[in-house]
Order: structure tokens, then sequence, then C-alpha cells
């Protein structure tokens, strides 16, 4: 088993940073490596436990993964695992809490691979993989509060 956590200082509130985060169809425009379809969704909250999202990478180009949403308390903690597409028992958690300026986002990803392979291998691609997403969500959420439209223009007010 193998565990991989980033943390991230958010200079956005929890509600906007969980809103971001749990956004699944809007993962295709804060990062260049996915492209999300719903396959079912969550109950109550459409994004919520139970809904299933199709992750597609590098746009449409690779084969599916499907992960089903299993913890979701906004604004402080999300939970997933995969359900297919890839090999392994794999689990992520992102927990948010307020902090002076902002939000502290905790994202764990704890995978057991189906064949042994070295932790730090492990750890280092999916850091690599969610630290695009985690990077995505800070930009995002950091251009809701500013009131910037996508492109850096200024809202109406």
């Amino acid at each position: 088993m193998a565990t991989a956590r980033l943390t991230e200082i958010i200079a956005a509130p929890p509600e906007v940073v969980f809103d971001v985060l749990t956004d699944h169809r809007g993962y295709a425009d804060i990062t260049p490596l996915r492209a999300v379809d719903m396959e079912c969704e969550g109950r109550p909250e459409p994004n919520g436990v139970g809904a299933v999202r199709v992750i597609y990478v590098l746009g449409r180009r690779f084969p599916a993964v499907r992960e089903q949403v299993t913890e979701y308390r906004a604004p402080t903690r999300f939970a997933y695992r995969i359900a297919s597409g890839l090999p392994g028992d794999i689990h992520g958690e992102v927990e948010l809490s307020a902090v002076q300026g902002g939000t502290r986002m905790e994202y764990r990803h704890t995978i057991v691979p189906p064949i042994p392979l070295p932790g730090p291998l492990v750890r280092a691609g999916s850091r690599l993989v969610i630290g695009f997403l985690v990077r995505g969500v800070a930009r995002e959420s950091q251009r809701r509060v500013a009131g910037r439209r996508p492109g850096g223009t200024e809202t109406d007010a």
C-alpha cells in the first residue's frame, strides 16, 4: 500500500473550494488532463454520495476511469474510490479546513496495486496526476473569489 499526500493553501473560503472540487463536469475547464462525464448522479446532491463520474485522461484520448463518490460532507470532506479502469484498490480523500487567508486542502490518495511496486514510484505517479487537479482547483477557487471571468476579465458588479 502507498499513500500520496498533497497539501495546498488556497486563497478562497472552504465553501468555494469544495464547490470547485466537487463540480465534476467542470474538471475539463480547470485541468488539461481530464474530461468528465457523469454516469449517474448522487443523492440528494448530484455530485454527492453515489455519483459515478467517468474520467478521461488527456481529453478523451485514453480509456476512462470510473470513480464513485463515497463521502460528501460540504464544505469539509470529500472521498471517492476507483470503481473500474485502473487495477488495484484506490481511494481518494480530501479534507478542507479554514485557515487565515483561505483554505487548507489535504488530499490523500491511497493505492494498493495488484502487483508489488515500489512505494516511492506509486506515490510519485499519484502526486503527479493529483497535482494537476489540486492546482486547477486552487486557480479556479481564487478566480471565483476575485470575481473574474475565465480569461481574467472582471465581472460586472
